[in-house]
């Protein structure tokens, strides 16, 4: 299972890394992408089983990591929201992604970039340690 779980946190640290290229690159393309979060229930469903595999490798793989509470309690929030947001009416996910869409600005989005990109390459260090 331990080899599982590097998997799953390293593939998330480079998805977080890509996600913020697009984020630098093209703001306007991922506010269209979160316009689109729970649009279909192919699209919520997809998301949110990603997002609880992410929640369960991290919280999997903290015994292997020197950020054992801090990777527990990601994963968890991760897992449990993820249940919780399959259990609530898709339209208030969908409706919340919306409500982000249009707020934020491409500039706003930009600055959350180099923070994802420093957390995926330390997820990364940490699942091939």
């Amino acid at each position: 299972m331990e080899i599982l779980y590097r998997t799953i946190v390293c593939l998330f640290g480079i998805w977080l890394i890509a996600v913020s290229i697009i984020i630098l690159l093209y703001p306007q393309k991922a506010l269209s992408a979160l316009r689109k979060f729970a649009s279909t229930n192919l699209i919520n469903y997809s998301e949110l089983i990603l997002r609880f595999i992410v929640g369960l490798g991290l919280f999997g793989h903290a015994p292997n990591t020197v950020f054992e509470m801090e990777f527990k309690i990601a994963g968890g929030f991760l897992a449990m929201t993820a249940i919780i947001l399959i259990l609530i009416p898709r339209r208030w996910h969908h409706n919340y992604a919306l409500w982000w869409a249009d707020r934020l600005k491409s500039w706003q989005i930009r600055l959350c970039a180099p923070f994802s990109i420093v957390l995926g390459q330390v997820l990364i260090f940490l699942a091939l340690a």
